[in-house]
């Protein structure tokens, strides 16, 4: 099992507001899942929990590391294709 992460009460404070109050449920999952391992929780009990690969996990755990809050974002999607042809779209 990996070390519980480190965080400074600061953290935690963000952490768990961003959990209550993101925009995007996804990102309060990540911050649910980053406070979880700081609580002393494995990678493969926070994703039995969150019902995803621990690779998942392991993905969002990093993203904290790396880029701190940031990393916890909503990204841009895909979506859907446009039905109109690029010319059609210009006009």
């Amino acid at each position: 099992m990996r070390a519980p992460l480190a965080l400074t009460p600061d953290e935690v404070t963000t952490l768990d507001a961003c959990s209550h109050h993101a925009r995007h449920p996804r990102q309060r999952r990540r911050a649910q899942a980053v406070l979880g391992h700081h609580r002393g929780q494995s990678l493969n009990q926070l994703a039995a929990f969150f019902a995803v690969r621990y690779a998942t996990v392991h993905g969002w755990l990093s993203a904290w590391r790396d880029q701190g809050l940031a990393g916890l974002l909503e990204g841009q999607r895909a979506g859907r294709p446009p039905k109109l042809p690029p010319a059609a779209q210009k006009k």
